[in-house]
């Protein structure tokens, strides 16, 4: 019952087959998600900063 596994081998040299170059991809994709969120939390909570200060500047 040898098996042959130059086949499956073979198909792991392609990207959309091989496991672990998916998980990298979503791994970044994820990344870079995330690095859009914080990016616009920060942008939320630098207008309220700015908005806040020019409310004190006005008074």
């Amino acid at each position: 019952m040898d098996m042959d596994y130059s086949d499956m081998n073979e198909m792991y040299k392609d990207p959309m087959f091989n496991p672990m170059a998916q998980y990298e991809q979503g791994y970044s994709y994820y990344r870079y998600l995330c690095m859009q969120m914080d990016y616009k939390i920060k942008c939320k909570e630098y207008e309220k900063m700015c908005s806040n200060s020019n409310d004190r500047m006005s008074r």
